[in-house]
Parts: structure tokens; C-alpha cells; sequence
């Protein structure tokens, strides 16, 4: 069994690998644009046959950087992925052993047990396929984002609809608060370090569960412990595996022989909204019947906890999304050639950060009164260093006198 804390951070590995690559696509294309549409309005305003020739040319080179870059990202998250579950493996099974050890039998180790590693294989290879499967409609997706972007600037300055800087303004705009997204089959949209670290969550959870429940098929054991945390999800409120509130926690019976407990395939073990599906910090491991440690977790200020930290995600997710906004106009400014166009976004870049600076003052308020604990670690992206925060902290200072506004 692995605690709901350790499945929390199980995937910070994988999510940092995701945000570099998040982070090297938005400079990439950031780049390129602006030796394509930052030199002024006379190199932009060329034929339309030329300028077509020349943003393709562009992107096939985009392209091939970008998948280079990601043939380097794949080893290192293949290596980081492994990494985390064989640890999650180990740990998983430790916390059962004790209690097979407790009753008289004699469990195998993991690495021992040629069955137990083929399932960890099979769920490893299947979280490295849907990491896979991202990074490459990312890389045709960063393409094509390039070649609407300026196509669109082209479009516009040529038809006399808006200026040559709003063009541009726009164009950068648009990449950077549109981000790489992963689409989903249901049309649900998330940024690729998010889908990456629920697809390792998951896959982590999944795996342990495989190997756990084959142990227990071994040992002929019966009964399963549920962990249980604060704020788990409650779904629709019903009793129902979308409800983890009303399952975490308990004693369950694996193949219906121990009456005492309920079927554990109430949880949903196996389903996406169930225990160990889409991104479930919940686990499970065998049981002795009477020792709970979990036993008290369930509290009527759950649901309470379930808003806060939702909300505290959210929060979260756009002191990011600010973050990588700011890295990238503040990479535009610096590749713009054009002096009136760097001048205006320069402006729009002491706004954002000025913006950036208030939603990370609104967080610490949140958490503190409410008494949570601000996760740092959750406000990071790759390459926000301390020169990068400074920068933003400048601009903001900039803005903040230009406007007279307080902090």
C-alpha cells in the first residue's frame, strides 16, 4: 500500500521532464516567429506565394528541432517513469509483507518474482505509450500553431485591418496563453505536464495495485485495507465508485468469503472513477481485519477540504499559466528586431507580470486564510528561475509606476 502523500508526488519527476518540454516548444516557436514577422512591416508584407514558402520552410525546421528535442525527452522520461515505479513497487508491497509476515507466510520479493515484474512492465510500457502518444500530436500541434499564428499576423497587416505591432502582439499573445495542450478523446483539455503527471499517477497506481492483488492471490489472502485522505472527491455524493469518501478507509473482502467486510469491487477498482483510476492517490493493500490506521480520517469537513483544495489547484494552475506567459513575452521581447513593436510588447510584458504578482499575493491569502499549506513546489515551471523571477519582479515595478497602482 502506498500512502496518498506519496501518490501525490510520485509524478513531480515526470511533470518537470513535461514542463522543460512545454517550456522549449513555446521559446522554439517564439523564436522562430520573430525572425518571420519581428523585423518590421516591410520584410512581413512580402507575396503572398513567398511568404507561404518561406512560413512552411519555417515549420519543417520547427518540426524537426522540436521532435530532435523530443527523442532526448523521451530517454530521460522513459528512465525517470521506470524509476518511479520500481521505487512504488518496492514500497507498495514492504507494507503488505508486514502483514503476510504477521500471519506466518513468506511472500517474495518483487525482484524475485518473475510475474510481479512482467505487470509492472505491461503498466510501465502503457504509461510510456500514452506519454508517446502526447508528445507527438504536441509536435504536430506546436507546427501548426506556428503557421496560424503567422499566418494570421500576414493576414491581418495586409488587409489594413490592424497594425503591424497589434499583429504581432496578437500572434505572441496567442502562443503564449494558449500553451501546449494535450486534447483528449471526451474533449477535455489539459496542459502537457498535467496530463503527463496524471498519466503517471495512474500508472503508478494501477501497477501496484496489479502486483498487489497478485500477491494476495498468491498468499490466498482475503481481506484489503483502503487508505483514505482528507478531501477526497466525493463525485455525485452517491453510493457509488465515484464517491471516494464514502469507500476510502475500509476493510474490504476480495472474494466475498470474509462477511464481515463489503465486496471490494464496490471501490471500482479497475474502472477510470474508481479506486487506483484517473488520477487516484487512494491505495489499497492486504488487511488484517482490525488494525485501521485510516479508521479516523473520515470527517464531516471533507467536502470542505474537497472545495479548498480544488480551488487552491486552480489557483495554482494560473499562477503557472502566468508564469509561462511572462517567460514568453519576455522571450519576444528580447528576439523582436523591430524597435516600436519591442517597445509595445515590452509594455504588455510589465502588465502580465504586474498581473502575475497579484494572483501570487491572492494564493498566499487563500491558503493562509484557510489555513492550508502553499505548495512551491506547485507554482514551479521549467526554467523560472531567480533571474527569470526578478526580471518579472522588475516589470511589475515598472508597471506599478508607470500606473501609480499599490502592490
Amino acid at each position: 500500500m502506498l500512502s496518498p502523500n506519496y501518490l501525490q508526488h510520485i509524478a513531480d519527476g515526470s511533470e518537470e521532464i513535461a514542463s522543460q518540454l512545454h517550456t522549449y516548444i513555446i521559446r522554439q516557436i517564439i523564436d522562430r516567429m520573430m525572425i518571420r514577422i519581428g523585423r518590421g512591416d516591410d520584410y512581413l508584407l512580402t507575396s503572398s506565394d513567398r511568404w507561404r514558402i518561406q512560413i512552411l520552410q519555417d515549420a519543417g525546421y520547427l518540426l524537426e528541432d522540436i521532435t530532435a528535442e523530443l527523442s532526448k525527452i523521451t530517454n530521460r522520461q522513459e528512465k525517470e517513469i521506470k524509476a518511479a515505479m520500481e521505487e512504488a513497487g518496492v514500497k507498495a508491497l514492504e507494507y503488505d509483507h508486514k502483514i503476510y509476515e504477521a500471519a506466518g507466510l513468506s511472500p517474495t520479493p518483487l525482484t524475485q518474482s518473475p510475474q510481479l515484474i512482467r505487470l509492472m512492465e505491461r503498466n510501465m510500457n502503457a504509461t510510456m505509450g500514452e506519454w508517446e502518444n502526447y508528445t507527438r500530436t504536441t509536435a504536430e500541434a506546436a507546427q501548426r500553431l506556428f503557421i496560424n499564428a503567422c499566418d494570421n499576423a500576414y493576414h491581418l497587416v495586409s488587409s489594413g485591418a490592424v497594425s503591424y505591432t497589434q499583429a504581432v502582439k496578437e500572434a505572441v499573445n496567442n502562443v503564449v496563453s494558449g500553451g501546449v495542450i494535450v486534447h483528449y478523446p471526451s474533449g477535455h483539455k489539459d496542459t502537457i505536464e498535467t496530463a503527463t503527471a496524471r498519466a503517471v499517477r495512474t500508472g503508478v497506481a494501477q501497477a501496484t495495485g496489479d502486483i498487489s492483488i497478485k500477491r494476495m492471490e498468491e498468499m490466498d489472502w482475503d481481506i484489503i485495507l483502503v487508505s483514505a485522505h482528507i478531501g477526497a472527491r466525493t463525485g455525485d455524493g452517491g453510493q457509488n465508485p465515484g464517491n471516494h469518501l464514502w469507500w476510502q478507509g475500509q476493510f474490504y473482502s476480495r472474494t466475498g468469503k470474509d462477511k464481515r467486510f463489503p465486496l471490494f469491487s464496490q471501490t471500482g477498482y479497475g474502472t477510470g472513477e474508481g479506486l487506483c483510476g484517473w488520477n487516484c492517490r487512494h491505495s489499497f493493500g492486504s488487511g488484517d481485519g482490525v488494525n485501521n490506521p485510516y479508521k479516523d480520517i473520515q470527517t464531516a469537513d471533507n467536502y470542505k477540504v474537497e472545495q479548498l483544495e480544488k480551488r487552491q489547484r486552480t489557483l495554482e494552475r494560473r499562477i503557472r499559466k502566468a508564469k509561462r506567459e511572462v517567460m514568453g513575452m519576455q522571450e519576444a521581447v528580447d528576439k523582436c528586431k523591430d524597435e516600436s513593436v519591442k517597445f509595445d510588447m515590452k509594455l504588455d510584458l510589465d502588465h502580465k507580470s504586474y498581473l502575475l504578482q497579484r494572483q501570487n499575493k491572492a494564493y498566499n491569502e487563500f491558503c493562509k486564510e484557510n489555513d492550508l499549506r502553499t505548495q512551491q513546489e506547485r507554482l514551479q515551471i521549467a526554467r523560472w528561475n531567480r533571474e527569470q523571477a526578478a526580471k518579472a519582479r522588475g516589470a511589475a515595478r515598472r508597471y506599478q509606476n508607470a500606473k501609480g497602482k499599490e502592490e
